[in-house]
């Protein structure tokens, strides 16, 4: 099967064509952070209008396309900015209902956490980390169209912290990359930051505290170079420190509930980090488990994943899906489907 996708949710506009035997035949993926980052974060209106705008430029890739070989059409319909989940999901309801294709409404978060099983043979259940812009959860992946979440930020997610304390010393947006690159060079053990719920035995995530005494920190000190470099180093190993914490509280919880798992991966934005990643990969691997890595391309938001999802569901579902009055829902949760 053969599935074409539109991603939207939020300053990426992505369009995407993914067969199931998991070959890529086409991905484009336009970002906008160029629009963005004077402002230290995106503008709801502006991204609705550059994905308005790049949209027009992608319709003329599609008419290269046979829609022949189409099966169906897939689009995330939430989580997400509201303007940009509808300019998406207008686009691919008028390309399906055009074409005479089924429409699958998908939920943007469902699709990170299944991403891994398009590059690596991941079986269920398998155990995920979430870290997106704006989500940080772990999360149980027991079937492509069943997920319990175990734990979830009780306020900032990962990448907002990021963004934030990036901000704080003057590094632009995104936030991530830059602090990933001055870490490189940095001492991890300069700065003794504070390790939110790690004390708790319980499985949530909380970031403001961490964030609000690395801003205070960064606003008693003079932003030299060197304690730049530091800090990022000792504030992204604290990072590094929480997930790992969870991470081993997750799989403690799942031996005594006797939930049998072989396979662990990071999804999302903030798994492109590759200092997060060889963190967990080296405490996965000691826990013999097999670690997936998701290639860092598809980390940040693409419409491959999209369309991947589809054909997750489209394998497990032998009905015809004509989903064209599903509307954009921008606060979805993690186990809500559209279908």
């Amino acid at each position: 099967m053969k599935v074409l996708a539109i991603e939207s949710s939020c300053d990426d506009t992505s369009i995407s064509v993914v067969n199931s035997a998991k070959k890529i035949e086409f991905l484009k993926t336009i970002n906008h952070r160029k629009f963005h980052k004077d402002y230290g974060g995106v503008i709801p209106e502006m991204a609705a209008r550059q994905h308005l705008d790049i949209m027009t430029i992608l319709g003329k890739t599609i008419r290269k396309i046979n829609f022949q070989k189409i099966d169906a059409i897939a689009a995330t319909h939430g989580p997400g900015l509201i303007g940009s989940l509808i300019i998406g999901s207008s686009f691919a309801k008028g390309l399906a209902m055009s074409t005479d294709k089924p429409l699958l409404p998908i939920n943007h978060l469902q699709s990170h956490l299944l991403s891994p099983r398009l590059t690596s043979n991941l079986n269920f259940p398998y155990l995920c980390l979430l870290v997106s812009g704006g989500n940080t959860a772990l999360v149980l992946v027991k079937r492509a169209d069943k997920f319990i979440t175990l734990g979830k930020t009780i306020d900032d997610s990962a990448g907002e912290c990021f963004d934030k304390v990036a901000k704080a010393m003057g590094l632009g947006y995104p936030g991530g990359p830059i602090i990933e690159n001055l870490a490189t060079r940095g001492d991890i053990y300069k700065f003794n930051l504070p390790l939110p719920l790690t004390k708790q035995d319980n499985l949530n995530f909380s970031f403001s505290g961490l964030k609000t005494a690395s801003i205070d920190l960064i606003n008693k000190n003079k932003l030299t170079e060197k304690f730049k470099k530091d800090f990022a180093a000792s504030f992204q190993s604290t990072i590094a420190r929480i997930f790992l914490k969870k991470i081993s509280t997750a799989l403690n919880h799942l031996n005594n509930n006797n939930i049998k798992i072989k396979d662990f991966s990071i999804c999302g934005g903030v798994a492109a980090n590759k200092f997060l990643n060889s963190s967990i990969e080296n405490f996965i691997n000691n826990k013999n488990l097999i670690f997936h890595q998701v290639p860092l391309a598809l980390c940040t938001d693409n419409a491959a994943m999209i369309a991947w999802n589809a054909l997750e569901i489209l394998s497990i579902r032998n009905k015809k899906f004509k989903q064209y009055n599903v509307r954009p829902t921008p606060n979805i949760l993690i186990h809500e489907n559209f279908i």
